[in-house]
């Protein structure tokens, strides 16, 4: 807002005085600029009854005083004896609204606080205007069919010589709602689908557009239409997608969105080498997992079997000889069926062979050697056994022996004893 902008101006530009007239197109009669009176303390101690009051009103119980060299005498007289005046005032300014569609209306009121009756006002524009009313202090005024993008209407009022003015601005554009089409809100997986971001024609002109959602960088932005193609996958499901729109009016840019726009993707089952791997390693005696996943929108179910039989995914279990061999793998969800074979391969060794011969021969060559270090062992300990008992039957032998030539000896000794006399 401006207020205080300095001395009276006219409509062309020139400088008014002070005493002079100011006339304005479509304001109604010329109004003087300023009327010297007195303030309301000198107007006392002069005792003169000057004091506010409606503008051509006469003085009460005189005559109207005639606008000559006495009445100016006089006045210059009170300016000289009171000195000029020290009224301080306001000048407002307020409208139905600030922002107007291209070629609407807005009412305007402008005020001041000024003391002064009749203090002379008007307003300032080069819009289309029609007064709605005025009185003491304040003015309405209807602009209507307004086109210009910005425009600054000018309101001041004139108190006792000192002019101050008010400003109010208006933007007057045509700013559309910018508008966001998905061509396929429901897609399917690997289709094309166009997003599309559009605006009618705005006033001013110069509306740019900018698109912005999903997984790809917002494009700069750019006047008139725009439009992505784009071949949707299972990750976009979901993804929203905004239409910005911008327009420069004078100073001022203003913005706007649309509402946003959400992209659902649907998708059939689908599996491949890195989900569900056609070939499966797995070695005997450990646990091992039949590694198979399935994608889709919405998520599938999956089922595996072997020959038949279900078999769990996902799920160690420890592996034997049997786990060998072809499992099928479905996918399924209200779009289809995928279908994937999977092989596995089990890890295993057989005994060594030569092992097998050479055990049990080795075995049985020791328990061979075993028997027949046992037989000659066994055959010498009988020797040994045999030899000790015909040694022990010598050394009987030799004993009786012996013994029957002791015997015979004595007796022989006896026989010789009892010869003798």
């Amino acid at each position: 807002m401006m207020v205080g902008l300095g001395r009276s101006w006219g409509a062309a530009g020139a400088e008014k005085k002070d005493g002079e007239q100011l006339s304005r197109q479509g304001m109604g009669d010329d109004v003087p600029l300023s009327r010297v009176l007195p303030p309301a303390p000198c107007a006392r101690v002069m005792g003169s009854g000057f004091r506010s009051r409606p503008r051509g009103s006469p003085l009460p119980g005189a005559a109207k005083p005639r606008r000559g060299l006495a009445a100016w005498s006089l006045a210059g007289l009170l300016l000289a004896l009171c000195g000029p005046p020290t009224n301080s005032f306001e000048v407002t300014v307020e409208g139905t609204s600030s922002e107007v569609g291209y070629g609407g209306t807005v009412l305007l009121n402008c005020s001041s606080s000024c003391p002064e009756a009749g203090a002379p006002g008007g307003l300032e524009t080069s819009l289309s205007k029609e007064w709605v009313g005025r009185g003491p202090g304040w003015l309405s005024i209807r602009l209507y069919n307004i086109t210009e993008p910005l425009s600054d209407i000018f309101c001041y009022f004139s108190c006792f010589g000192e002019r101050k003015m008010a400003t109010f601005r208006v933007l007057a554009y045509d700013f559309p709602q910018p508008h966001l089409v998905i061509s396929k809100p429901n897609a399917s997986c690997n289709e094309p689908v166009a997003i599309e971001c559009s605006s009618a024609p705005s006033w001013p002109p110069g509306l740019k557009l900018q698109l912005s959602g999903g997984r790809w960088a917002p494009q700069p932005w750019t006047e008139g239409p725009l439009v992505w193609q784009l071949m949707v996958s299972e990750e976009d499901d979901g993804a929203e997608f905004v239409c910005d729109a911008q327009l420069g009016v004078g100073n001022e840019t203003l913005q706007k969105s649309s509402a946003t726009a959400t992209l659902h993707v649907t998708c059939g089952p689908w599996m491949d080498d890195g989900s569900c791997p056609p070939s499966q390693n797995w070695t005997e005696g450990q646990d091992e997992t039949l590694r198979c996943s399935a994608r889709g929108k919405p998520s599938p179910s999956l089922e595996c079997t072997k020959n038949g039989e279900p078999f769990p995914t996902g799920v160690p279990q420890p592996v034997t000889r049997a786990h060998a061999g072809i499992y099928q793998c479905r996918a399924t969800n209200p779009l289809g069926t995928a279908v994937r074979n999977v092989t596995v391969w089990v890890d295993y060794r057989d005994p060594d062979v030569v092992l097998l011969v050479l055990l049990p021969a080795v075995v049985l060559a020791a328990l061979i050697a075993g028997g027949m270090g046992y037989r000659i062992y066994y055959h010498k300990k009988k020797i040994r056994e045999y030899r000790l008992q015909e040694r022990q039957k010598q050394l009987e032998l030799e004993q009786r022996r012996t013994a029957g030539c002791s015997e015979e000896t004595a007796a022989l000794n006896g026989s010789a004893q009892e010869a003798q006399p």
